[in-house]
């Protein structure tokens, strides 16, 4: 190991560059070349992406600018152009009309009687809806003496009226059917010979309750119901049917439009509802929810009395109305075992009116122990803007009577 020498070679100093120092620069061979040239077109292609972006985007907000302008005038014009079927007339001056449908105000019967006057009458409508009062309630306010046909009445109804046919008595109706068709015959003659005068103070009210069960069951009821449909109101015939259905067929009158012209039908609650939506009336069927005295006179709205006036006007009525039913102007008037006598006594003066003894009577029966407001109300049945002449009704008679 001793012979062996290792030559180690030590870099020489650098030598201090100065301004006159010459610093040997080598020219890059080709293959730096070539990379500097890539990285150029590189550097080129980058450049022109950019410049094609910013170049796009500035004719895109050119274009932007041109629809804007395009599309404010466009609308300047339209101004002008909608305003030449007016002459000119700026559009803020014009007032278009539209075909929207309105709809009318409802014209509510409020009259009832005046409303059925020269026909004759069918009310309508399900169990519990006031059929039987309104019935009287329109027999005794259009006047004269009742007569019902009733086959299934409790002793409690229709009281003090002449009912026939209870517990399905259907030969006691076809006799007084019979009766009725006599009585309108010997009242058309009269009308005929002596005029229309001659009938005054000889009106009848006949009321059929569930009148489509009799057409099944009575022979006669047929005849009955055309001719009193035809003529009754001539000869001071009323007649007011009764019943739960609304078809035609029930009440014997298909194909007869002429008969079913002569009555008025009042169809009340359900009935009536039922027949606004057939038609097609929300305005009709939204007023006939707000009230149970809304109902419907044929296709009208139709509000009855109060419920409590109606009630009134039928117990006045039932202790008023004498029985029983014949009394035209060929069959004198027959004196009935059961008609209201007037009461003997010190109380009642000879010269007043039969009228004013029944009515006087009626107040000492159901007027004891009520208020002068209670007995005008519900003894006299004068209710509203009427109270007042029902409250002078009460002192008439006081006077009359001494009470």
């Amino acid at each position: 190991m001793g012979n062996d020498l290792i030559d180690i070679k030590v870099a020489a100093p650098p030598r201090t560059a100065n301004a006159h120092t010459w610093v040997e620069m080598h020219l890059p061979d080709g293959k730096t070349l070539l990379r500097y040239c890539a990285w150029g077109i590189g550097r080129l292609c980058f450049s022109a992406s950019l410049f094609t972006v910013s170049i796009s985007r500035n004719a895109f907000k050119f274009g932007i600018w041109l629809c804007d302008g395009f599309e404010s005038g466009v609308k300047r014009l339209l101004k002008v152009y909608d305003a030449l079927p007016y002459a000119g007339t700026p559009m803020t001056q014009v007032i278009e009309a539209s075909a929207v449908p309105v709809d009318e105000p409802l014209e509510i019967i409020t009259d009832i009687i005046a409303a059925i006057e020269g026909k004759q009458v069918m009310i309508i409508g399900e169990m519990g809806t006031g059929k039987s009062t309104l019935a009287q309630y329109l027999a005794y306010t259009v006047g004269g003496r009742v007569r019902v046909y009733e086959c299934e009445g409790t002793p409690t109804d229709w009281q003090g009226l002449e009912v026939i046919g209870k517990g399905e008595n259907w030969a006691a109706i076809e006799r007084g059917m019979a009766e009725d068709l006599e009585d309108l015959t010997n009242q058309l003659q009269t009308r005929t010979e002596r005029g229309d005068a001659a009938l005054d103070g000889t009106e009848r009210v006949m009321i059929a309750e569930e009148y489509p069960e009799l057409v099944s069951k009575v022979s006669s009821s047929s005849e009955w119901l055309e001719r009193h449909a035809r003529r009754g109101r001539k000869g001071r015939r009323f007649t007011v049917l009764l019943s739960q259905y609304d078809r035609v067929a029930a009440w014997g009158l298909e194909g007869k439009s002429d008969l079913a012209d002569a009555f008025y039908r009042i169809r009340l609650g359900k009935k009536a509802l039922a027949h606004a939506k057939s038609l097609k009336n929300e305005a009709l069927i939204s007023w006939l929810k707000a009230d149970q005295s809304h109902c419907l006179l044929d296709d009208q709205p139709l509000k009855l009395p109060p419920y409590r006036e109606m009630k009134a006007a039928v117990l006045r009525g039932g202790s008023t109305i004498f029985q029983p039913y014949y009394d035209n102007a060929i069959n004198p008037k027959k004196s009935p075992e059961n008609d209201l006598k007037p009461a003997l006594g010190k109380d009642f003066e000879e010269n007043c009116s039969d009228n004013d003894r029944v009515l006087w009577r009626l107040i000492q029966r159901l007027g004891e122990g009520k208020s002068d407001s209670a007995i005008v109300t519900e003894v006299l049945g004068f209710t509203g803007k009427r109270y007042g002449e029902g409250a002078a009704l009460l002192e008439r008679l006081r006077k009359q009577f001494g009470g």
